[in-house]
């Protein structure tokens, strides 16, 4: 008993507290700094392993295979056929040979947006495959995996893979993105709810048998472990389920710690296991949260007392971490976690059970799923209670979240005060603050140029897919356009200005206005296009810029000078910029003909030149280039794209003035401030 007395003396002690959590800080900051070693390299071209993972979406495969070590394998359907087969085929647990070119994984080209490699890092993927050949290879599935995929069969209901199996996956984008803009997304993840209701149904059909309660407690953590090894692993779970043994443990064992010292065991462990959950904000929400409401929320005898209060005390720990990654927080997200936190709790999650174990009532149960849906897409379409936050140095949300807790642990109301003081700064002083700037986006092989000062802003194009999708028309305004402007602080664009109507200028319009504040929005002089035509069928407050119109955007003068012309490219609003400290001049795609029409009526020296036309050899003529002798070029274009742009010619003009360029797709996005003169690259500022 001895040993066990001085381990209790041990663990109780708030020197172990304060060494354990130290130590695991300490561990956690060199493991994620260490370049991990891989046995495959960019020479690897073929990979034989086991299929962890395989999704598919539209035409697109993504399969998670583990030889010996994990790869991310991309592969495109040629056929509908090629598709349907391998639906069928390529199951978790299937042995396959994978062959084709290895890459490295995205990082962000342009400042404060999601890091991909970062992601992959946290899964142990350091690699990925663009697949040119997968083949089968002829080995049996391991009953583990032929257990899973029976599991993964049942629950086919989206609804019913996210709240029992943590694969949130085939949730629509759309509806997911109205989750977490509502501020309900945490409902749907799994956590220590899921994890206290299969304890609780497993011992009471264990108490019926003439069992030990210690015995069955061991019965209940195998379950729960066996359970674990299906799931798609995040830190929520983790945290979840190491939550309920610990605290079970120093329940059941009479060690008597202190709910911090689990807690900071449960940390350690989860970090142990994974030291890259540390950028996962479901480690931050499922960890800050859960401790708040574990040490400052009080029993209530009503429910309706408790609801509202775990609802703000969710909500305020949560703002930090919400600003932190989102730059935005939903204020009235804490009357919907009223109506949202029973009708998935108490009524939704219940009947993703009932429902896998009783597939026939899934009619019933879609019926609930589509009331969840359709309330959340509407009350996302409701702007009032969302307030953007610029991204600002890690130190004020840890102020913010301190803070917090010391107004939840004493309830000074100066605390409430100062809250509101440090938020106000928050949310004012980037505006106030922010230097003017223009800044050329990396959108790939598209334009598009932000412009900001004084508060207004102006997006010059909006980039896009050179080919049109619908479906796949969002993606540069949601993962860049929009993160990029929330993280500066930009609540509302003032002015987009489509230069003409290519996709790769304005196929982001339509998305970008419906998820973001846009107060006008100008099409070219030309004849309107195919997009152009849609674009002003989906949004009324549509006009059309004129020849010498003038826009102010702070410091900045935007004039447009190009005429009407019948071609599109050589019709592209062209438009003057003129700032006290700088002048630039935007091309759009722009060509030769248009440079000879502006050189004719136009003084056109400028310090900036955006290079007509992604570097095409249609544009940037060598009488133009020596009229303008700008000071820098910037060329808007995307990695390897299709077209080979810069031209060659081009960049031998620019050379041969000795004119400095720079390029979207090797610099990322660039920015120039113009009071300073400091151009930033953001590639290299990463």
């Amino acid at each position: 008993m001895r040993p066990m007395k001085k381990l209790k003396t041990i663990l109780q002690s708030n020197y172990f507290l304060y060494a354990i959590l130290i130590l695991t800080g300490l561990i956690t900051i060199i493991r994620i700094n260490i370049e991990p070693k891989t046995t495959y390299n960019l020479n690897t071209n073929q990979v034989t392993g086991v299929i962890l993972s395989s999704k598919i979406k539209e035409n697109k495969l993504t399969l998670i295979v583990k030889g010996k070590d994990k790869i991310q394998g991309i592969y495109y359907f040629k056929t509908a056929e090629e598709k349907k087969n391998y639906k069928k085929e390529l199951m978790v647990g299937k042995t396959v040979t994978i062959t084709g070119q290895m890459i490295l994984p995205n990082t962000p080209t342009t400042k404060n947006l999601f890091n991909y490699k970062e992601y992959l890092r946290k899964e142990k993927i350091y690699l990925i495959m663009k697949i040119d050949k997968i083949k089968k290879q002829q080995r049996k599935i391991p009953i583990f995996y032929k257990i899973k995929n029976k599991i993964e069969k049942r629950a086919s209901n989206p609804y019913i893979k996210s709240f029992l199996l943590g694969d949130q996956s085939e949730i629509k984008v759309e509806v997911k993105e109205s989750y977490q803009r509502n501020g309900i997304s945490h409902l749907l993840a799994i956590s220590g709810m899921q994890f206290i209701i299969i304890e609780e149904f497993l011992l009471k059909l264990l108490k019926k048998l003439p069992l030990k309660n210690k015995t069955n407690f061991k019965i209940v953590i195998f379950f729960l472990l066996l359970y674990l090894s299906i799931l798609n692993i995040t830190a929520s779970i983790l945290r979840g389920i190491l939550f309920y043994i610990l605290f079970s443990l120093n329940r059941h064992w009479n060690l008597n710690l202190d709910k911090k010292i689990v807690i900071s065991i449960a940390i350690t462990i989860t970090l142990l296991i994974n030291p890259y959950y540390i950028y996962e904000i479901g480690f931050w929400y499922s960890y800050i949260i859960s401790i708040g409401l574990m040490y400052f929320m009080k029993e209530e005898i009503s429910y309706l007392k408790t609801l509202i209060k775990s609802s703000m005390l969710a909500f305020l720990l949560s703002i930090p971490i919400s600003l932190y990654y989102f730059y935005e927080i939903n204020i009235t997200s804490i009357i919907y976690n009223l109506f949202y936190i029973p009708l998935i709790n108490i009524i939704i999650f219940p009947s993703s059970i009932i429902t896998f174990v009783f597939p026939v009532i899934e009619p019933l149960y879609n019926i609930l799923i589509k009331l969840l849906e359709t309330s959340s897409l509407y009350l996302n379409n409701i702007s009032f209670g969302k307030l953007i936050f610029a991204k600002i140095p890690i130190v004020f949300y840890i102020i913010e979240l301190g803070i917090i807790l010391l107004l939840l642990n004493t309830r000074k109301k100066k605390l409430i005060l100062l809250l509101i003081i440090i938020l106000g700064i928050h949310y004012y002083g980037p505006s106030i603050y922010q230097k003017d700037f223009i800044k050329f986006i990396d959108v790939g092989q598209g334009d598009s140029v932000l412009i900001y000062s004084k508060g207004k802003s102006a997006l010059i194009d909006t980039g896009g897919k050179v080919d049109y999708d619908e479906k796949e028309s969002s993606s540069i305004s949601k993962y860049t356009t929009i993160p990029l402007l929330k993280s500066l602080g930009i609540k509302k664009l003032n002015y987009i200005f489509l230069t003409h109507g290519d996709n790769d200028h304005a196929g982001e319009t339509i998305y970008l206005e419906k998820n973001f504040q846009v107060i006008n929005i100008y099409l070219n002089q030309g004849e309107e296009q195919e997009l152009e035509q849609k674009i002003r069928k989906e949004i009324k407050k549509i006009k059309k810029v004129k020849q010498e119109e003038v826009f102010q955007v702070g410091n900045f003068t935007l004039h447009q000078i190009n005429k009407k012309w019948e071609n599109e490219n050589t019709g592209s609003s062209v438009f003057y910029v003129k700032h006290p400290k700088l002048t630039a001049l935007l091309l759009g795609d722009a060509t030769i003909k248009t440079e000879e029409y502006l050189q004719k009526n136009y003084n056109l020296k400028v310090d900036v030149l955006k290079v007509g036309h992604h570097g095409s050899a249609t544009s940037t003529s060598l009488s133009f280039l020596k009229e303008a002798t700008p000071r820098l070029a910037i060329i808007s274009v995307g990695e390897n794209n299709r077209y080979h742009h810069p031209s060659r010619k081009v960049i031998e003009r620019l050379i041969k003035q000795n004119i400095p360029y720079l390029q979207t797709k090797t610099s990322g996005t660039i920015t120039i401030y113009p009071n300073t003169e400091e151009v930033v690259e953001d590639k290299k500022e990463r």
